[in-house]
């Protein structure tokens, strides 16, 4: 899933001509709100990470910079890149920059007949996309770069609806192995977690296997620009800082449960040392074999008493013909394997899948309104089915909106789990309309 940025960011305001604080003839006074003092300003360690949002210039759709040697920003290829989006080393004794801003809870004069073009930066801790902006009382809209464009022949208010702000979200990806399963409490293998929360998961092992140098970690990064490259450990560990977890106990099924706490960035949890119990007596290998011999045949075998990952694998077929030219793309995630897209492709038995869809048009993606509620209008225009199996816990989150930093648009995400796969399953993915 093409999810948001780790540190999510809009901007905002382009001025033709900057002009003096102090009043003049024929002038208009522009008053930007400040944030509320409710707001998120630091982080969970208590560090600070900027004002909720600021109003930034811009200059022909983007924002302009200012160099300052505490700026988080560097320029490369015609633009401006956050430090902390980058793969590569700063050379050293390269400019920092920062957005050039106009300060809150003052007012500006500008002169009448000017345009005042804007758009709004968040910090790290809320969705850019959520910021909902106010002029003299009336909704503005945002062009097709991000803008807020407002022709001044009037003294303005510029207002944030505050309580419309919602959390950045981030996602937690769960990987298992053979000889152990790794799921949410709710039995699946992602979920998304907002800026600042915690999560928890559960490692089950199949039966003659220990755990007693069992190893579990936490990368944290953005997912987005490692893509989880967990072939390349040099450049996954420059974009996702890696940590070693230690277990909350043992839960009443004899599964070892983990915290994640305090996520502020895309998450992947990695397990290592389950290693083949030596001493796994006769009868348990015995039984093993005849289970194996019966999945063949999908023949229930619940009476041996193994509580064990199946070994045995399912083909899950992708139908997106009926996409067509929609604006619309997903990826998928499994629990084995990092994110993909294939119309193909093994599951082992039991396992879920997590499709992740992203899209840039409104029309397709049902969100969340300025209060918070949801807007099913569009809800139906992106259907997915399939047949076959014994699938359960199917769900669908509703649609996240993302700001594009470098491009100003609006994106979609939302995702489907086919959940418990225990036979070839076919999987049909349209939009309708």
């Amino acid at each position: 899933m093409k999810k948001a940025l780790s540190i999510l960011l809009a901007a905002v305001m382009l001025f033709t001509v900057a002009l003096p604080v102090f009043a003049e003839e024929g002038g208009r006074t522009v008053t930007f709100q400040a944030p509320s003092s409710s707001l998120r300003t630091t982080n969970p360690d208590g560090q600070d990470i900027g004002p909720a949002y600021q109003f930034v210039k811009t200059e022909n759709g983007r924002p302009t910079f200012v160099e300052d040697p505490d700026g988080k920003y560097y320029f490369a290829n015609d633009g401006y890149y956050h430090t902390a989006d980058e793969l590569i080393e700063i050379p050293a004794g390269a400019k920092t920059y920062s957005p050039e801003i106009y300060a809150t809870g003052t007012a500006i004069s500008i002169t009448s007949g000017e345009n005042l073009s804007f758009m709004v930066l968040t910090n790290e801790a809320y969705n850019a996309a959520s910021v909902y902006v106010y002029i003299n009382g009336v909704l503005a809209e945002r062009n097709d770069v991000g803008e807020y464009v407002v022709y001044v022949d009037r003294d303005f208010d510029v207002r944030v609806k505050d309580d419309a702000l919602t959390p950045s979200m981030f996602s937690v990806i769960l990987t298992s192995g053979t000889g152990y399963s790794v799921k949410t409490l709710q039995g699946q293998n992602y979920a998304m977690v907002p800026y600042g929360g915690e999560f928890r998961f559960r490692i089950k092992l199949a039966n003659g296997y220990s755990d007693a140098d069992l190893s579990v970690s936490v990368a944290r990064g953005n997912s987005e620009l490692a893509e989880f490259l967990g072939e390349d450990a040099d450049l996954l560990n420059k974009v996702m800082n890696s940590e070693k977890l230690v277990s909350d106990g043992v839960d009443s099924e004899g599964c070892r449960t983990y915290t994640i706490r305090n996520i502020t960035k895309d998450c992947k949890v990695s397990v290592s040392g389950v290693r083949e119990n030596k001493k796994a007596d006769i009868l348990t290998y015995f039984k093993r074999i005849i289970k194996m011999i019966l999945d063949v045949f999908h023949i229930d075998t619940s009476f041996l008493g193994l509580d064990v990952v199946d070994l045995s694998y399912y083909t899950v077929n992708i139908d997106d013909r009926g996409v067509g030219s929609a604006d619309l793309d997903y990826t998928m995630v499994t629990g084995t394997v990092d994110p993909f897209k294939m119309t193909q492709f093994n599951v082992m038995a039991g396992e879920s899948v997590t499709i992740e869809f992203v899209t840039y048009d409104e029309s397709i993606a049902s969100t969340i309104d300025i209060y918070g509620n949801i807007d099913g209008a569009h809800a139906q225009r992106l259907r997915v089915t399939w047949t076959g199996g014994n699938e359960s816990g199917t769900y669908r989150n509703v649609w996240i909106a993302h700001l594009n930093r470098a491009t100003g648009k609006t994106y979609y995400t939302t995702t489907f789990m086919i959940d418990n796969i225990r036979a070839t399953t076919n999987v049909t993915v349209s939009v309708t309309g």
